[in-house]
């Protein structure tokens, strides 16, 4: 497994990628990130605080879909309170994640585990745009009495096993050679 990952790297190295990389370090806004000591840290503080809230959401409306947590509420209601912070929280993860690549842009773009990361993170975006749809839509088509489907108990279980792998891969980006 290290050696495909260490040979993504070495071939990310020969793609405009490298090149890319090295104009993004030259840009102003790099500049400003590395100049400024806590542009970084604060950056990482946003993207950590959005990963949770984000991930906390989500498995929020999982558990309720599940029978686990939130009885009390129709799944209508538990999906309306957290599906917002689900986009919110993703919102605050590509802001941040963007001011973190421009502040180590080579240490990211040939990177493996970073597209890996990136390639999970485009996944999940995707399931969850059709797990909202689903759940608001047969929640409120069912009402009170709606019973989620197997189906839907078993893709809040993929995003949640998801995001598990995109928190992962983001602490993983820290220590892959490049």
């Amino acid at each position: 497994m290290l050696d495909l990952l260490f040979n993504i790297t070495d071939w990310l190295r020969t793609t405009f990628l490298l090149d890319f990389a090295f104009w993004i370090t030259e840009t102003p806004l790099s500049l400003f990130m590395v100049e400024n000591f806590w542009n970084v840290p604060l950056a990482q503080v946003v993207h950590i605080v959005s990963i949770a809230a984000a991930f906390a959401s989500l498995l929020m409306l999982t558990l309720r879909v599940h029978g686990k947590a939130g009885m009390s509420l129709p799944v209508s209601d538990v999906a309306s309170r957290y599906m917002p912070w689900i986009w919110w929280g993703l919102l605050g993860i590509v802001i941040s994640g963007l001011l973190m690549i421009t502040a180590e842009p080579i240490r990211n773009m040939v990177n493996s585990v970073f597209w890996i990361k990136m390639g999970i993170l485009v996944v999940t975006v995707l399931i969850t745009l059709g797990f909202q749809r689903s759940v608001r839509g047969k929640a409120l088509a069912g009402g009170a009495a709606y019973v989620p489907s197997g189906s839907t108990k078993a893709t809040g279980l993929l995003l949640v096993v998801l995001w598990l792998l995109i928190m992962l891969a983001g602490r993983w980006i820290a220590y892959v050679p490049v």
